[in-house]
Order: structure tokens, then sequence, then C-alpha cells
């Protein structure tokens, strides 16, 4: 049997080895789009270009294309009729295709159009554009612009995987092949004298492809897109004259401005900007008026670290170019501003663009329901009018989109008030979002739709690299965090408890329950946390813990 095993796996090792000798990997194309001659288009679609290994072209050698016709090839209209000659009568079709990023190039894989006509390729030119050039930056960074030709059309291959090497190997995201040629045969209708047949009144590809010279690494995944707060509600002190509402400044995430990375404003003017009344024109609107306060609604206490501003307008003068914050937490009430928390930030030169998210960080997280967004300058320059080279305006003050982005995006996984760390801000932060209930996506950090136990489990553990009952978080968990705990005086008391107060299993109390979840680590007087397993502590140390909990509490009491 052993024989026989070992027969088997000398056998599938030659199989394998073979596959891999004769495997060849191509990159992935993200996108693929056409730039046709004005007035033309597609008769066959783009997407058949990319179809790509195993449903465009077989996986495996030689990789034969899997099939023609209109699931397997693209092709233009005919719009010179016939016959005609579409390169010379109606253009060349640039075709971009997009590798998602930068990768080395040095060959390009084309299969044919059809063999029963002329309209296949015959003729093409390269241009190349980096990620950094971007998809319009062709011949920006790289000068390399080859041409290829398959001169005969009776060595033109409809199913066979043609490959054009290289002179150099390129490293870019973007390629332009431009369709310089067919094989139109003067006069088109198969009377021309080389004898290749009818056709050329269109022109068409079978598929594109790229070989990778060695295993494709995956590209980097993208960006995630940013969550940000629902906001419940906002009111203005102009509200009573303003020319365009408030309510058009918190229209959020697909709707104010673009889901997407970068968030880009998609709303505008009267359905998507704030704007005040006009002071008359020429004149400064904040030497006529009060500057306008707006209060913000969250709908309940939340961590705030940034505020996201997009302008108004960079066709006036108009836009807020500085502005003044205060906060209220929910128990401080809608009027309460500054009783609880004294963070008071100014920020100034607001772009005049409208389109861009501006991004202002705080110097603090602060926890709260309320903002008051105080619009304290506008882009006025004497006289106002234009007649200066200003760009006229100032008579009335305006932007068009406010946001909040959840605390921890973009940077380091857990870092909830963006501070770069990983600290006692951060957990506490998260044992209140587990305790509060609401489950926000930002703090789930296993990613089961819930922000709980599992989750402080997570921060601790994998990414503090910690255990479970280091309250100080200095890396361990000793006696040390139980002087911390005990400190706090909120063991049993029923009070809002946070990690460095108790709370280890993020119920929003400190109680027996959170000592449960702390010796189950094993991490007790263990010193840092290794890579290894540690083993579980001994019933005896277990007990004399316990004994020495009773007495520290019977001692606070």
């Amino acid at each position: 049997m052993r024989k026989f095993i070992k027969a088997f796996v000398i056998a599938s090792g030659f199989a394998l080895f073979a596959n891999l000798a004769m495997a060849v990997d191509f990159y992935p194309i993200s996108s693929v789009e056409v730039t046709y001659p004005e007035g033309s288009g597609a008769f066959w679609p783009e997407s058949n270009l990319i179809q790509g290994p195993g449903v465009g072209f077989d996986e495996e050698e030689p990789h034969d294309k899997l099939g023609g016709g209109a699931d397997h090839n693209w092709v233009t209209n005919a719009d010179a009729g016939f016959p005609a000659d579409y390169i010379e009568d109606v253009g060349m079709p640039v075709i971009v295709l997009d590798l998602g990023a930068d990768r080395a190039l040095n060959e390009i894989s084309m299969w044919g159009y059809e063999d029963t006509n002329t309209n296949g390729w015959r003729e093409f030119e390269l241009r190349f554009a980096s990620a950094a050039d971007g998809a319009a930056g062709f011949g920006n960074t790289i000068s390399y612009n080859p041409t290829f030709i398959t001169e005969d059309f009776f060595e033109y291959l409809a199913i066979e995987r043609q490959s054009f090497p290289f002179t150099e190997t390129v490293n870019a995201r973007y390629v332009e092949l431009t369709l310089t040629d067919n094989y139109f045969d003067d006069p088109g209708d198969g009377s021309g004298d080389e004898g290749w047949g009818p056709g050329g009144d269109r022109v068409g590809v079978g598929e594109i492809a790229f070989m990778s010279p060695g295993p494709v690494e995956p590209p980097p995944p993208p960006t995630p897109d940013t969550l940000f707060y629902d906001i419940a509600g906002i009111t203005a002190s102009t509200e009573d004259t303003d020319l365009w509402p408030a309510a058009n400044l918190i229209q959020g995430p697909g709707k104010g401005f673009d889901a997407n990375l970068p968030h880009d404003r998609t709303a505008s003017g009267e359905t998507g900007s704030w704007v005040t009344e006009a002071c008359g024109f020429p004149c400064d609107y904040l030497e006529s008026f009060d500057a306008p306060e707006l209060i913000i609604d969250l709908g309940e206490d939340v961590a705030l670290n940034e505020i996201d501003v997009w302008g108004y307008a960079s066709t006036n003068s108009n836009g807020v170019r500085e502005f003044e914050l205060s906060f209220a937490t929910e128990a401080d009430g809608a009027n309460g501003f500054g009783n609880s928390i004294a963070y008071n930030p100014t920020f100034e030169d607001v772009d005049i663009d409208p389109t861009i998210r501006q991004q202002y960080p705080f110097d603090e997280t602060v926890t709260a329901r309320y903002v008051k967004f105080t619009a304290t300058d506008n882009y006025f320059e004497e006289p106002g009018d234009g007649s200066e080279g200003e760009i006229p305006g100032g008579d009335r003050i305006g932007f068009s989109e406010v946001a909040f982005p959840l605390p921890g995006q973009g940077g380091v996984v857990g870092d909830f008030n963006g501070d770069g760390m990983l600290g006692i801000d951060d957990i506490n932060m998260l044992t209140a979002e587990s305790a509060g209930g609401m489950n926000p996506p930002a703090f789930d950090l296993n990613s089961d739709a819930a922000v709980d136990a599992a989750d402080v489990a997570v921060w601790i553990n994998d990414l503090k690299n910690s255990y479970v009952g280091d309250a100080n978080l200095d890396g361990e968990f000793n006696s040390g965090d139980l002087v911390t705990i005990f400190t706090a005086a909120k063991f049993e008391t029923g009070q809002p408890a946070t990690w460095n107060e108790g709370d280890f299993n993020g119920d929003g109390a400190f109680d027996s329950g959170d000592f449960v979840v702390a010796f189950q680590g094993a991490g007790y007087e263990q010193g840092p946390r290794p890579a290894a397993a540690v083993p579980e502590p001994a019933t005896g140390v277990l007990a004399l813990i316990t004994m020495s909990l009773y007495g520290m509490i019977r001692r606070r009491k």
C-alpha cells in the first residue's frame, strides 16, 4: 500500500510539474473602453474583448478561443455601408484597457475576429500609461510605442492565440490599442487582387490578453468607501430668510455627495446647497448680519474626530471660508453648547472648490449629539463686484454639504480616535459602543454585524496583542490592572464603566462577569502575550486571585 501511495504521489507530482510548465498566467483586466470614430459604434459588445481565460479562451495551452459570433467577438458597425473600407472611410477605433494596477508587460496576446470575411484586425499600435500617469496620460512617462502587423490574411488566425513580444518590458496600468488596418481587399466585395474575400466594412477583434512574466499577484483591494454618521436634522439661525435651505447640507452619501471615494459632491444649486439671503450687491454679508449658526443633530451621542465639508461655488465669493464648532451632549441638550465639552475649534481656508470633500480632523475625540457650526467668514474682497480682479460676491454665505465620518477608518484598524495608535480611548470607545447596542459598522471588528464582547476580544487579543484584563494597556494582565480597576470603585455598583474601569466584556458595567472573561483568557501574570498559546492557570492560582480580590473589595468598602 505504501509503495502504491508513493508511486501515486510521484506520478501526481510529475503531472503537476508538467501542467505548471505548460500553464501561462494572464493578468486580469479590470475594464475596457472603446473610442469610436465620430458617428460609429459597436455591433457586438466591447466586453467580449476581455472575457479572459476559461470564458473567452481556454485556460490550458494553446489557449484557443472558445467560440465566435456575438458571444465571443467585438466588432464595429458597418457605418460606411458595403462594400467599404472601414478604416479609410470611417476611422480608427481606439481601445483602452485598464489592468487595475501597474503591471510588468512584455507581450500582448491577440485572438482574431473571423476568418470568413476580412473585417479582422491586421495592424495595431500600442501606447502605455502608468497608474500615476492616469488613463489620459499615454506617452507621458512611457515612450515605447510599438506597431504590430500580420501581413497576409492567410496567416490570420481566428481561433489560435497570437503573441506579440515587446522589445522592452514596460510597467503600465493602462494600454491604448489603436486599430490602424483591417484586411479590406479593394473593392471589398470579394473580387480583389489579393483573393482575401469580401469584407473590411467593419473592424473586429476576438480577445485581448497580457501574459504575466510570473505568477500574477492580485491587485490591491480598493480603498473602502468611508462610512458616515446619519444626521437626524439641521436648523439654521437664518432659516426664515435663507435663499436655499439648510436641509440641503445633510443629504448624505449617494445624494449630496458620491458614496464612493473620493466622495465628490453630486448635488448643487438650489437642490444641493445652503446659502443665505443677500445683503445687497456689492456688500460683505458678515459686515451686515451676524454670523449664521447651524445646529446639527446626530440623533444620539456619538464619537466625533472629524468634520467634512464641501464648498459652495467657485464662480463667486459667497462660500464659507472659516467656521467655528462647539459641541453638546444629549444630556446637555440642543442649547447646552460648551456646558460639558470645552473643545471649540476654528477651521480656516475652506477651499472655494465646491466639488471636493474637505476633511478637518479634530485635535481630540468628542462624544456629542449636537454640533454648532458657525460660519465666521466668506471670500468677500473689496469692492466685491469684480471690478478690481477679485471674484465677485460675498453678499451671501453658504456651502453645499456637511458630514461626519465614523472614527477608525482608513488608518490603523481599531484606532477609533484617529491618533494613529491603539490606546485607552480606543478600547473605551469600543466597550461603550458594545454596551450601547447600536452595532455601528466601524466598530464591528469581526464583521459579524454585531458590536459585542467578541469585538472587544479581537481588539485586545489580536490588534493590541495583549490579554483581556489588561486594564492599563501595558501589555500584561497582572496585579497592576487590578489596582487600576478597583481604584475606579465601580465594581458591582451598577454605574457605567469602561475598559480601564473593569468592563472587559463590553456590557457597560464592572461585575463578576468581567472576571470570568478575563481569567478565561489565561493571561494573568503570564507577562507579555507570546506568539504561542499559554497554559491555563492552576486552580490554586485562581483561588488565590479570587481571595485577593475579595480582600480588596472588603477594604474598599
